[in-house]
C-alpha cells in the first residue's frame, strides 16, 4: 500500500524572502532527490508548505518499495568481444567474469551509433525509508539562499538556525542525522498560541495536527484567509483596501496564524500627499490603507497579526502609535522641504556626490540637460517637448537634499514632483520630474509623457556610461547601481513611446559629457559600444525570458541594428516570418549568396560592381533584382515595416537560383571572378540587413 510521507526543517524565524525563496526551491528539489535514487514522484503529489518557522514537504501516496530495474553495463566494442564466427573473445569471457554472469549471458546493444556488450541484469528495489535518509539529507543541504548562517559549531549553513526536523513515512518515523539534528516525530506548534511541542503521528494527519496547534502550514491558505481578512474588515469600513508596494508577499511568509484588524490616525494626517501616506503605512509596516470610492486615502488602515486575536485591542493600539509617529516625522520633513523650496535644494546638488569619480549631483544635472538635448536631435522631439524636458533636467534632482527623501528613499522623484506642483511650476515639468526614474522594476510603470520619457531615458543612460566609465559594470548578480535594470527601461520606453535612435551615439554622448566635466574615468573610444551591447543584451535577456527563442533574437541582432526598437521590431518580424511560406525563399536565397561569399568572398570589400563584365543574362537580372530591393527595403525598414521588408526580401530567389544554375562564379579570369563575388557579396549583404536566416532556421520549432 502507498504511503504519504512529511520531511519538515524546522527553523528559527526565516526572513520572508528566504521563505519564499525557499517555496519555489523545495518541490524541484525533492523531485531530483528522489530521481537519483530511481523512484518517480508525480510533481502533482509533492506539496511544499513554508512559514517563518518551518519548510515542510509532503509527498502523497509513495510507494513502499523502489520498482525493480534493468542495469545494463557496457562493456568492450561488440567486434572485438566476438570473432567473426559469434565466438566469444578473452575480451568478452573477461567482462562476463568480472560482472558475474556467464559469456552466453551478454547482450549486444548499440549505444551512440556503436555495437557494444552489455551485462544486463535485474537490480531488486529497496524499501523506500532505506531511501529516506539521504533524500532527506539532498533536499535540505540543496535550498540555497542568498546569505546564510552557521550555528552551533556545525558545518551545515542554512537561513537560520535549523533547530527540529521531522520524517514521517506513513506511521513511521524515519531516523537519521543531519549536522547533529536528529530527525523525530516532534515538531513545534505556533510560538505563542500553541502547544510548544507537537507529536506528529502519521504524515497524513500532520496539518490537521498543526492547524490544532494554531498553524496554518499552507502559505495558499493563509493568503486566501488574509485576503478575505482584508475584504470583510475594509467593508465594514465602505473602504477597499490597496496594496501599492506588494507587501502581501511578504506579509504571507511572516506569519503562522494570520488575523486581519483595523486601525485608525487622525484625520489631519490626510494633508499630506497620498503616496507620502501610504509609504509611511507600507515601509517596514506592511499596513494596507483604505480608500473611498473615489480612490482617496481615507484615515484608517489595516494590518495582518501573527498572535492572539482576543489581544488585538492593545497590539492595534500599538500600531497606532508606531504610524502617528512615522506620519508626525514625514510632516515634519514635508513642511521643513517646503520651506527650503526647491530653488534652494537645486543649489545644493553641489554638495552632494553622486560617485566619487563623476562627480556631484550638480554635475549629474548638467549632464542630463545634454543628453536630453543629444536625445532630441536623435528623434527629433518637438521644441514644446524639448522645453519641458529641459526644464525637468534642471529640477529632477532636487529632492535628493530633501529630508524626505532622505527619510522615505522610496519617493524620490515622486516628491520632487509634488514640491515643483506646490511652487507653481507646469504641469508638464512636475510630471517629468516624476517619471524620470520610471520604471523601477521589471514589467513596472513607463513614463505617460513624452517628456518624462525622454529624461528617464537621458538618466538611465548617465548611470550606464558611467558605470562603464569607471570600470564597476555588475558582475554575477550583483548591480548595485541598477544599470541592468537601466537597460531593460530604455527599451522599455522606446517601444511604448516608438523612439528609434542611435544607442551608441547617445552613450557616446554621455561619455563625452563626463570628458567635458574633467571626470575622472576610462577615456577609451569604445565604452560606447561596449555599453551598447551591455544595453542588447539586457532586450535580448528580456524576450528570451517572454518567451522568444534565443536564436530568433541572435538572428535579429546580427543585422547590426542600433536602435532597441528596431531590434525588437525585426526580432518579432523573423518570429511571424518564420512560419511563412516565402521563408524558405528568403533562406535559400542567403544561403546560396552568403555560402560562396563565406568560402572566396574575403578581400573583395568595396569592391563594386561592374555591370560591362556581364557575360551572362542571369548576371544582369541578379542585380537588376537586387538594385531594385535595395532602395525597397530602405523605405519599408525606415517605416519600421521589417514583416514587408522580409516579404519583399523573399522575392529575389528565383532570380538567385537562376544566376547559380546558369553562372559560373570561380571563373578563371580573375576580374569576372571578382566582378561575380562582388554582386553575390551585394545580395547577401542587402540580405543581412533583414537578420540572419540560417539561425532563425535553427530556432526550435513552435508549439502547436
Amino acid at each position: 500500500m502507498t504511503q504519504d510521507f512529511l520531511f519538515e526543517i524546522g527553523t528559527e524565524e526565516l526572513p520572508a524572502a528566504a521563505a519564499r525563496s525557499a517555496a519555489g526551491q523545495a518541490g524541484t528539489l525533492t523531485e531530483r532527490a528522489f530521481a537519483r535514487h530511481h523512484v518517480e514522484v508525480d510533481p502533482g503529489n509533492i506539496s511544499v508548505w513554508v512559514t517563518p518557522r518551518r519548510i515542510a514537504v509532503y509527498i502523497m501516496g509513495l510507494e513502499p518499495v523502489q520498482e525493480t530495474r534493468e542495469v545494463a553495463d557496457r562493456g568492450p566494442i561488440a567486434s572485438k568481444a566476438f570473432s567473426e564466427n559469434g565466438e566469444p573473445t578473452k575480451a568478452a569471457a573477461g567482462f562476463a567474469r568480472a560482472k558475474g554472469v556467464a559469456v552466453d549471458a551478454l547482450e549486444i546493444r548499440e549505444h551512440e551509433g556503436q555495437k557494444f556488450v552489455f551485462a544486463v541484469s535485474s537490480k531488486q528495489g529497496k524499501p523506500i525509508v532505506e531511501l529516506l535518509p539521504d533524500i532527506c539529507d539532498q533536499i535540505l543541504l540543496g535550498i540555497s539562499f542568498p546569505k546564510t548562517m552557521r550555528w552551533d559549531g556545525a558545518d551545515m549553513s542554512f537561513s537560520r538556525p535549523v533547530r527540529w526536523i521531522v520524517a514521517k513515512f506513513g506511521d513511521k518515523t524515519v531516523n537519521f542525522e543531519i549536522a547533529g539534528i536528529k530527525s523525530g516525530d516532534i515538531s513545534r506548534g505556533h510560538r505563542f498560541l500553541g502547544e510548544p511541542l507537537v507529536k506528529i503521528t502519521e504524515a497524513s494527519k500532520y496539518r490537521e495536527l498543526l492547524l490544532a496547534a494554531n498553524v496554518t502550514v499552507d502559505q495558499e491558505e493563509r493568503r486566501q484567509i488574509i485576503l478575505e481578512g482584508l475584504a470583510v474588515e475594509s467593508g465594514k469600513r465602505s473602504a477597499s483596501f490597496t496594496d501599492p508596494a506588494g507587501e502581501l508577499e511578504e506579509v504571507v511568509y511572516l506569519v503562522e496564524n494570520p488575523s486581519v484588524h483595523a486601525g485608525i490616525f487622525p484625520e489631519e494626517h490626510l494633508r499630506l500627499p497620498g503616496r507620502v501616506l501610504t509609504t509611511c503605512m507600507q515601509s517596514h509596516q506592511r499596513y494596507f490603507p483604505l480608500t473611498d470610492e473615489d480612490g482617496s486615502l481615507k484615515d484608517g488602515f489595516l494590518y495582518v497579526m501573527n498572535g492572539d486575536p482576543d489581544h488585538a485591542a492593545g497590539i492595534t493600539e500599538g500600531n497606532e502609535r508606531v504610524l502617528e509617529g512615522r506620519i508626525e516625522d514625514a510632516e515634519f520633513s514635508f513642511d521643513k522641504d517646503l520651506a527650503t523650496g526647491m530653488e534652494a535644494m537645486v543649489s545644493g546638488l553641489g554638495e552632494v556626490v553622486f560617485h566619487r569619480r563623476l562627480g556631484s549631483l550638480a554635475d549629474k544635472t548638467e549632464r542630463l540637460k545634454g543628453l536630453v538635448e543629444a536625445f532630441a536631435n536623435l528623434v527629433s522631439l518637438c521644441e514644446p517637448d524639448l522645453k519641458t524636458a529641459m526644464a525637468a533636467a534642471a529640477l529632477a534632482k532636487a529632492d535628493q537634499v530633501s529630508i524626505m527623501v532622505q527619510e522615505f528613499a522610496d519617493l524620490e522623484g515622486y516628491i520632487g514632483s509634488i514640491y515643483a506642483n506646490l511652487e507653481g511650476y507646469p504641469s508638464g515639468v512636475c510630471a517629468a520630474i516624476g517619471e524620470h526614474f520610471l520604471p523601477t522594476s521589471s514589467g513596472g510603470a513607463i513614463p505617460a509623457t513624452t517628456p518624462g520619457a525622454v529624461l528617464a531615458i537621458a538618466d538611465k543612460i548617465d548611470n550606464i556610461i558611467g558605470a562603464f566609465a569607471v570600470d564597476e559594470v555588475p558582475t554575477g548578480s550583483r548591480d548595485p547601481y541598477g544599470i541592468r535594470r537601466a537597460g531593460a527601461g530604455i527599451s522599455a520606453i522606446s517601444m511604448k513611446f516608438g523612439f528609434d535612435f542611435d544607442m551608441e551615439g547617445l552613450l557616446a554622448s554621455g561619455h563625452a559629457l563626463y570628458l567635458g566635466q574633467k571626470a575622472d574615468v576610462v577615456k577609451d573610444a569604445t565604452l560606447p559600444a561596449a555599453a551598447r551591447d551591455f544595453v542588447f543584451d539586457r532586450v535580448q535577456n528580456r524576450m528570451v525570458e517572454e518567451g522568444l527563442p534565443v536564436e530568433i533574437v541572435e538572428a535579429a541582432r546580427s543585422a547590426g541594428l542600433m536602435s532597441t526598437l528596431r531590434l525588437e521590431t525585426l526580432a518579432a518580424a523573423l518570429e511571424a516570418f518564420r512560419d511563412e511560406p516565402a521563408f524558405e525563399d528568403f533562406h535559400t536565397a542567403y544561403f546560396r549568396c552568403s555560402k560562396i561569399a563565406a568560402k572566396a568572398g574575403e578581400g573583395l570589400e568595396g569592391v563594386k560592381v561592374d555591370q560591362s563584365l556581364f557575360e551572362q543574362g542571369t548576371e544582369r537580372q541578379l542585380h537588376k533584382a537586387v538594385t531594385a530591393l535595395e532602395p525597397e527595403i530602405e523605405k519599408l525598414t525606415a517605416s519600421l515595416d521589417y514583416a514587408g521588408a522580409l516579404t519583399a526580401a523573399a522575392t529575389i530567389r528565383p532570380e538567385v537560383d537562376l544566376f547559380f544554375d546558369d553562372v559560373m562564379v570561380m571563373a578563371e579570369d580573375e576580374a569576372l571572378r571578382k566582378n561575380r563575388l562582388a554582386l553575390v557579396l551585394k545580395a547577401a549583404a542587402m540580405l543581412r540587413r533583414l537578420g540572419d536566416p540560417m539561425r532563425v532556421a535553427a530556432a526550435p520549432k513552435k508549439e502547436l
